[in-house]
């Protein structure tokens, strides 16, 4: 599957929230048991990373809402937002079923300074 294949609001949710093939795997580990509380060091460990790297996946993860953390710091994905939901429980799915093109499309996204040129050039809403 090509990713000019993926849905379009799956490529979009990627290239605007997911940042690395790690990134993706720490937010669908947290998606597959939404009940679990996780600390870096545990999710370092489960993701043969270390706790570094989990940590700044996870805080990047609850700025974008994806995830929430308690005062323990112990994070657990939860969002509010019904459509985002919806997005991570297809892109999981999409993940299981054709991973090369959810992999090609995060290599492909564009870098941080040609996506902000080209959101200048986005038309928005009145």
């Amino acid at each position: 599957m090509p990713t000019s294949r993926l849905p379009l609001d799956i490529k979009q949710f990627l290239i605007d929230y997911i940042d690395s093939i790690a990134h993706l795997e720490v937010l669908l580990k947290l998606f597959s048991d939404p009940q679990k509380d996780w600390n870096a060091e545990e999710l370092s460990k489960e993701m043969r990373s270390n706790i570094t790297a989990a940590t700044i996946q996870l805080v990047n993860l609850q700025r974008y809402g994806l995830i929430k953390s308690n005062d323990q710091k112990l994070f657990r994905y939860e969002t509010s937002d019904i459509d985002m939901n919806k997005k991570v429980e297809t892109l999981a799915q999409l993940y299981h079923d054709k991973p090369v093109a959810v992999v090609s499309c995060i290599y492909e996204k564009p870098t941080d300074k040609l996506k902000g040129f080209a959101d200048a050039f986005k038309l928005k809403k009145d």
